[in-house]
């Protein structure tokens, strides 16, 4: 069982560095898309994890300083200048995010979906950026979210949605943290235990009836127990 989580979170790492190669060579592309569907534009603070549209139920609740922040109609003022553009299409569903600090440098997100995924990507000066957080992955099933991946080059973290049957408004959140080549670590060590590259923390949700998130309960898992934290 332990090997087999070890090898979807690798193939996940794989995959998503075939995609960014793929996606390094198609910027030009990728830029005369959102020109082509961008049917409303808003301003925010934040781009980090997709900022306003960040799509975690728990991120905001359990990162610290991390905000998704608000959307504008006009360009907000900041004490360091900087402001993010949201351009979105005439579903209101994100295309692109241009991050704009106070000296007009730009680094854009773009935003590329297939199926039920949604991948994002970073490019700075035109070309592809590989700094933390610079790639995502987003899967929805029956139009809820199902997985959600921050993926770098050396590490990922990833959030695995399942919803109860009996109650619509209570999910789990498996949230993992994996560095395949942390120093001292084995694969054959489960995970939470002494020794093994991930970690992972349970997350228990309660929504309210327009999906908004009015409580969780976090644990952590280690020794094979659930350990709640404060």
């Amino acid at each position: 069982m332990t090997d087999h989580f070890y090898k979807d979170f690798d193939e996940v790492m794989r995959l998503q560095k075939e995609f960014m190669n793929a996606a390094a060579e198609k910027y030009s592309g990728l830029q005369e898309q959102v020109t082509r569907n961008t049917s409303s534009t808003k301003y925010g603070t934040q781009n980090l994890y997709l900022g306003y549209f960040c799509p975690s139920l728990v991120m905001e609740k359990t990162v610290g300083g991390f905000k998704k922040g608000k959307l504008y109609n006009e360009i907000p003022k900041t004490k360091n200048g900087s402001y993010v553009v949201y351009d979105m299409d005439s579903e209101g569903k994100l295309l692109r995010i241009q991050d704009i600090n106070k000296y007009g440098t730009i680094v854009e997100t773009y935003i590329i979906r297939e199926n039920n995924t949604a991948f994002s990507v970073k490019f700075s000066n035109k070309k592809l950026a590989l700094y933390d957080g610079a790639t995502t992955r987003t899967l929805y099933e029956n139009e809820k979210l199902k997985r959600f991946d921050i993926i770098d080059s050396g590490s990922m973290w990833s959030e695995i949605y399942t919803y109860s049957t009996e109650n619509n408004n209570k999910v789990e959140c498996k949230r993992y943290y994996y560095v395949p080549h942390l120093a001292g670590s084995q694969h054959s060590i489960p995970i939470g235990e002494k020794g093994s590259p991930a970690q992972l923390w349970i997350i228990d949700i309660e929504l309210d009836s327009r999906d908004k998130v009015i409580k969780l309960e976090q644990y952590e898992f280690t020794g094979g127990k659930k350990v709640l934290l404060n």
